[in-house]
């Protein structure tokens, strides 16, 4: 009896905890109805220059609103200002719903705002204790209100699509699919680190990761394709997945799907820095129309491993090589690790110091299976 009690009053108060939580998400926390409400799903960040100077901030929001019927409904309310703070009293005028933060998904922001800097996003939305640390961040291509009132079949709002979009992005072109608000506070202030967000863009009616946006400190310097982006990515992360292909025509290829491990060492000589990125590779042959009995023979199985190899480590040591004296920055934040074993808050300006350093980069390959045979 003193069992069965015992399990009864647990499930009890699981059943009043999933309660509460569904009261609180959805009536709010002063007691307002849903019909009261806008809660919002998305926030995208534009602003337009008005001088060298000066610029005034426009702030959409994507929201779910219930009708007088009782319908959901998605409609994207934009305020406007001279600073971030004004642009919430400027759209709470346009609207006749009090916004419920906490539940938003993803946070857009124009291309122009990355580059003009974000640390007033950061601050503002730090200081919002409602806010939700696990909204994903990112870059686009124009507006980010065009963003969000994208209409995409079979979603409410485009801000649903995209938070897919980008968690998923983790299984191939070796994105990490940690891209959310709270992390990207820790990139931008920590030593030693700069942050990399996914950079969308409308294209075949449908928002699509195109690359990555690279940020020295709080400002985006440069956006890279996606073939640059799989390689930022690759040597960035301790782990992720992804593609590599050794073509010779258009008939005559290999595609070698794996994951990664990484691992960096750091050694100083002088006061010259040199850094060494392990790549340990392990995956499977996803298709293969370039070795003939790759599966049966050994010596083709380490021909391909020589050459898959020797073609991963050139295509990461030719992008290191041209980034470092077009961009002059810690683009795969190699700084952290100099920091933690030689000291930190030394004043050392790691940017420049790893531009300047010598970096190499060494690639294991091991296949796991081969596919399920020839034909």
């Amino acid at each position: 009896m003193v069992k069965h009690a015992k399990k009864s009053l647990k499930s009890t108060i699981i059943k009043i905890a999933i309660v509460m939580i569904f009261l609180w998400s959805f009536i709010g926390t002063k007691g307002q109805l849903i019909e009261d409400l806008a809660i919002p799903i998305g926030i995208g960040y534009d602003l337009e220059k008005r001088n060298k100077e000066d610029v005034d901030y426009s702030i959409p929001i994507a929201t779910y609103i219930s009708d007088p019927s009782g319908e959901i409904k998605s409609e994207v309310i934009t305020g406007k200002a001279k600073n971030v703070g004004e642009t919430r009293g400027n759209r709470q005028l346009r609207s006749e719903k009090k916004f419920l933060l906490g539940l938003e998904k993803v946070l857009i922001i124009s291309e122009s705002y990355a580059q003009y800097g974000i640390n007033n996003i950061l601050d503002i939305l730090l200081n919002s204790p409602q806010v939700n640390d696990k909204a994903v961040m990112i870059v686009c291509k124009g507006k980010a209100e065009d963003i969000l009132k994208y209409k995409i079949e079979g979603y409410p709002n485009a801000a649903e699509y995209i938070e897919s979009l980008i968690l998923n992005s983790r299984y191939y072109n070796f994105f990490s699919g940690q891209y959310n608000f709270i992390n990207s506070i820790a990139r931008v202030d920590a030593e030693g680190r700069n942050l990399v967000l996914p950079y969308i863009e409308l294209k075949e009616n449908l928002p699509q990761v195109t690359g990555v946006a690279i940020f020295k400190g709080d400002k985006m310097i440069t956006k890279l394709d996606l073939q640059e982006a799989k390689i930022v990515n690759l040597l960035r992360k301790d782990s992720g997945g992804g593609i590599f292909t050794i073509k010779k025509g258009s008939k005559r290829y290999i595609d070698y799907e794996t994951k990664v491990k990484r691992k960096v060492k750091c050694y100083k000589q002088g006061e010259k820095y040199k850094f060494i990125i392990d790549l340990n590779l392990n995956g499977v042959i996803a298709s293969n129309e370039l070795y003939e009995n790759l599966n049966k023979d050994p010596k083709v199985q380490k021909e391909f491993v020589k050459d898959m190899e020797a073609s991963i480590k050139k295509t990461c040591q030719d992008f290191i090589n041209n980034a470092k004296s077009q961009y002059k920055m810690d683009f795969l934040s190699l700084g952290k690790y100099a920091a933690a074993k030689y000291g930190r808050h030394t004043g050392v300006d790691w940017n420049k110091v790893v531009s300047e350093s010598d970096i190499y980069v060494n690639v294991k390959v091991k296949i796991n299976a081969e596919g399920r045979g020839e034909y």
